[in-house]
């Protein structure tokens, strides 16, 4: 089997089957908008004279999603007068996603100037056993998605890699850490958990009249949303958090894709928490002076 291709239907092979490699292979690859996005990206990337900050102009980054959220966080924490944002990634596996995370937090601290704190939370072992059919039994099972604990910690500077029961790790860190997020709100939160439980878990994060610990807006990334249904896995953790928080949404960033360069499919992935009852929720954005339409000759 060639190495790269990925092998179950919800990335995209039809009923699961293995490729057998050739060119019906390759045109199924390419029939797929995801494929030849990433491979246009790549491209563009190689190009002499695109440089750093051109890359991140246009999403030309590993996991430009990543990179989005981080942008979000770091502008809005810069508007609201914040010296640092806090970004999450909950769940880590092999830690490909919060090294790039920590890469884009160091892009997007030097241009902006806002310090930006990178955590990590996993269980370390792998996923669990399913909780719920709503778990996603079919597509995902225990042990799937082990670390490399010492070599991920060799690289990640300064990020932070908690390692533990979500249920207990993330009110440890909100509660050890409470000084510090005060001054480094969160600001991005990538959910790849996987499982609808655990995800419920994570959304604890936003649960609870605090919000010392949150900007107003949170940017999120839910990574398992292809191939399911709003009923099961991370749609419908959202489902229940909304239903029980109606001051507290967590909502699709609707229309993403006519804003963000080369329409990117992870345009739909993206959500935003917002916290109506945070002080600063009304603060403008965009300046003193806002925006104007004058009325055309």
């Amino acid at each position: 089997m060639r190495k790269g291709i990925p092998t179950t239907a919800q990335k995209g092979l039809p009923y699961g089957r293995r490729p057998a490699g050739g060119l019906a292979d390759t045109v199924w690859e390419w029939s797929k908008s995801g494929t030849r996005h990433a491979a246009r990206n790549r491209l563009l990337r190689r190009l002499p004279g695109v440089s750093d900050d051109t890359a991140y102009r246009f999403g030309l980054v590993k996991r430009p999603h990543y990179a989005y959220g981080v942008r979000r966080a770091t502008e809005l924490a810069a508007r609201l007068g914040h010296r640092g944002v806090t970004v999450v990634e909950f769940g880590v596996a092999g830690g490909n996603g919060l090294l790039a995370l920590a890469e884009h937090a160091r892009y997007y601290a030097a241009a902006t100037g806002v310090a930006v704190r990178v955590v990590g939370f996993d269980g370390g072992h792998g996923m669990p056993p399913a909780k719920d059919p709503r778990d996603l039994p079919y597509l995902f099972g225990p042990g799937f998605y082990t670390m490399d604990e010492e070599r991920l910690r060799s690289r990640l500077g300064a990020a932070e890699l908690l390692i533990g029961d979500l249920k207990v790790a993330l009110p440890d860190y909100l509660r050890s850490r409470g000084d510090v997020l005060r001054e480094h709100p969160v600001g991005f939160v990538s959910l790849d958990l996987d499982y609808c439980s655990s995800t419920t878990t994570a959304l604890n994060l936003f649960r609870g009249p605090r919000h010392e610990h949150l900007l107003p807006r949170v940017t999120c990334y839910l990574d398992d949303l292809p191939g399911t249904i709003e009923q099961i896995g991370e749609a419908a953790a959202i489902a229940d958090f909304n239903a029980a928080h109606p001051d507290w949404p967590i909502g699709r960033a609707l229309g993403l894709r006519a804003f963000t360069p080369l329409d990117p499919p992870w345009a739909d992935q993206i959500y935003v928490h917002h916290r109506f009852d945070h002080p600063d929720y009304a603060s403008l954005e965009i300046g003193a002076t806002g925006d104007q339409l004058p009325l055309e000759k």
